[in-house]
This record gives structure tokens, C-alpha cells and sequence, in this order.
């Protein structure tokens, strides 16, 4: 016999879509985690943990945070980049003099024997049109 109970999980906290321009979250950064359907966020709130979807963007801005480090996010709305692709777009903010990581740290290729970190503008990634 199927049990009738309803069950729940518990210590994840609460799911944020960001859906509304204007939305925000604030807390201490917990990290990034892969889930079922992309990248995920965890932030500790005043109301517990809050689980969100790492929009690319957003996972962009919020690799320079370090865990621990007090974050506010700030959904501003669907922008369209200019290959013409819509995309959500994030503002993120930290507390006071909080430290970031390093933006080489996340380089993917590094530079060969000799030669000088380039720093990324990713402005400018998009092909010229």
C-alpha cells in the first residue's frame, strides 16, 4: 500500500526564480552547486537558505565572491546583448571592503611559459555584426 504521507525535504531552504524586475536577495554567499537542471546558488538569509538558478550573468559576477562573503543580488529584467540574444541581467554587490577572488583565478587558458596574464573583457566577446 502507497503511504498517503506528503513528504518534504528539509535543511535546503526555499527556491528563488528570479522572475520579477526588482527582485532581491541578501546574505553570505554559500557557493555554487550543480543541480538537476544547471548551476545553482546558495545565499543564507535573515529567512534561512535561498537556492537559486545561476543565470550565466550572474554565476559571471558571483565568481568573484568569496564564500562567506556578505552579497546582495539584484534581478534588473531581460536585457538584449548585442548578437541580439535575450538574457536576464544581474546586479551583484558586496558589503564594505568584503575581498574578491581574483579574476585569474577563473581563467580557463592559461598563459604559456613567457607570457602575461590577458586580462578578459567579455564586452567584447561577441562577434563583431
Amino acid at each position: 500500500m502507497a503511504s498517503l504521507k506528503r513528504w518534504r525535504q528539509i535543511g535546503q531552504g526555499q527556491f528563488h526564480k528570479w522572475e520579477t524586475p526588482g527582485d532581491e536577495l541578501e546574505g553570505v554567499w554559500q557557493g555554487a552547486h550543480d543541480g538537476r537542471y544547471g548551476p545553482l546558488g546558495t545565499l543564507e538569509t535573515a529567512a534561512g537558505l535561498v537556492t537559486f538558478p545561476l543565470h550565466t550573468a550572474l554565476f559571471e559576477r558571483l565568481k568573484r565572491v568569496r564564500e562567506g562573503g556578505d552579497v546582495l543580488i539584484r534581478y534588473a529584467g531581460k536585457q538584449t546583448s548585442k548578437a541580439g540574444r535575450v538574457f536576464k541581467h544581474f546586479e551583484v554587490y558586496v558589503a564594505g571592503d568584503d575581498p574578491l577572488v581574483p579574476s585569474t583565478v577563473f581563467r580557463s587558458d592559461p598563459p604559456a611559459n613567457g607570457e602575461e596574464p590577458q586580462a578578459h573583457d567579455h564586452d567584447h566577446d561577441e562577434e563583431p555584426g
